[in-house]
């Protein structure tokens, strides 16, 4: 049995057992996994630079991955299982039934499970023997969160534009006062009674944070709900009581006038699984973080949330490159790449948020010319106690 037929068979298995997957098919072999595209979502989540033929959540929320082959080329796929154990809670080997099963007992040994596959589907899956997490299962895990959980999400938390988050409030207020409101509706109300111009900005970084709901017309989620009950229990009920608060904050930051507001925006950032390993990552670099030595870690620990969220469209694709290559390296070190493929809104907008919300502290200072003239060496972040 040939890799497309096993691999069909596979997603069909999957599907069976409730498992979320997603898949690796380059563009030059869309013809031939056609059935299975049409089936499933598209992947690019690395671990050590190889890509899962398919990566998901399984039904108890542990991240699996699988290397699918037909009859042929064992060896290698064996190897590349053994991989994605580094990134995996379970990692297996797919391929025809007749083929994997000589292979059962070494890749038992090396804790891979085994699917084996017939003309009629998944006739044998084996467990590996022992499921233990590995030092890229967060990276990983974070990364199928935000794909396969979209509707919780609405983007990658380093494009949130505004670098006064709380603008991103103005929607929950407005629509816990209103109800559902069409977009044009909502942005109207966030000009009119909160005077800001930037309203389909304040919609789209609300959705990003989870606070509003996918689909029009616009709602709050359980978590925009929380977010409106602490507000009104903060003295804030209206777009007008929001615009005032803001204005408090001038020349400050919301963490040092509004402690309360700023653990709600910390709160709602932190859901976002790229913040929460963004900020294990700081507070392993901290307390006085250089950007370039952030960066390293990012590469090195968290390789997909470095490349989704500080990098431009186009400088993921070349930092990709660059890892798949193992010149990782110049991705920290080389200012004539990482100046090309980091996203300038990281240095500006991000850092005035992670002040204002109280994770970086207020000396530190953010950078808004071109990403050329940045020194990291003169602008440190600087990690704030959270207590």
């Amino acid at each position: 049995m040939d890799e497309a037929a096993v691999f069909d068979r596979v997603v069909t298995a999957l599907d069976e057992r409730n498992y979320e997957p997603l898949v690796h098919v380059p563009e030059a072999h869309s013809e031939t996994y056609a059935d299975v595209l049409d089936r499933c979502r598209r992947h690019e989540i690395s671990i050590r630079r190889r890509y899962p033929d398919v990566l998901g959540f399984t039904d108890a929320d542990r991240v699996f991955a699988i290397e699918v082959k037909g009859s042929t080329n064992l060896l290698r796929g064996i190897g590349q299982a053994m991989t994605y154990q580094q990134g995996a809670h379970v990692s297996y080997l797919a391929g025809d039934g007749e083929a994997v099963a000589p292979h059962a007992n070494l890749l038992r040994s090396k804790g891979v499970g085994v699917i084996g596959v017939d003309g009629d589907g998944a006739t044998s899956w084996s467990d590996p023997p022992s499921a233990e997490s590995a030092e890229e299962v967060a990276d990983v895990e974070g990364q199928l969160s935000i794909r396969l959980r979209g509707n919780a999400f609405g983007g990658d938390v380093t494009t949130l534009s505004l670098a006064q988050p709380l603008n991103y409030l103005a929607p929950v207020v407005a629509l816990d006062r209103y109800g559902p409101l069409a977009r044009d509706e909502l942005v109207d109300v966030i000009a009119d009674e909160y005077g800001f111009g930037a309203g389909d900005e304040t919609v789209a970084s609300a959705r990003t944070l989870g606070l509003l709901a996918l689909g029009s017309p616009h709602a709050l989620t359980s978590q925009g709900e929380l977010a409106a009950t602490v507000l009104r229990g903060y003295g804030v009920e209206d777009l007008d009581d929001l615009r005032l608060t803001k204005r408090d904050v001038t020349g400050k930051t919301v963490a040092e006038v509004h402690p309360p507001l700023a653990v709600l925006l910390r709160n709602s950032f932190s859901r976002h699984p790229e913040f929460g390993l963004l900020l294990d990552a700081l507070r392993k670099e901290g307390p006085r973080v250089q950007f370039l030595d952030l960066v390293e870690r990012l590469v090195r620990e968290y390789p997909n949330v470095f490349l989704s969220a500080f990098c431009t469209t186009r400088g993921a694709a070349r930092a990709r490159e660059l890892i798949e290559r193992g010149k990782t390296a110049r991705l920290y070190r080389d200012p004539s790449v990482w100046r090309d493929v980091i996203r300038n809104n990281v240095l500006f907008n991000f850092v005035q948020q992670l002040k204002h919300v109280g994770v970086l502290a207020p000396e530190t200072r953010s950078h808004s010319g071109a990403i050329d003239e940045y020194d990291p060496d003169e602008k440190p972040w600087i990690v704030a106690d959270l207590g």
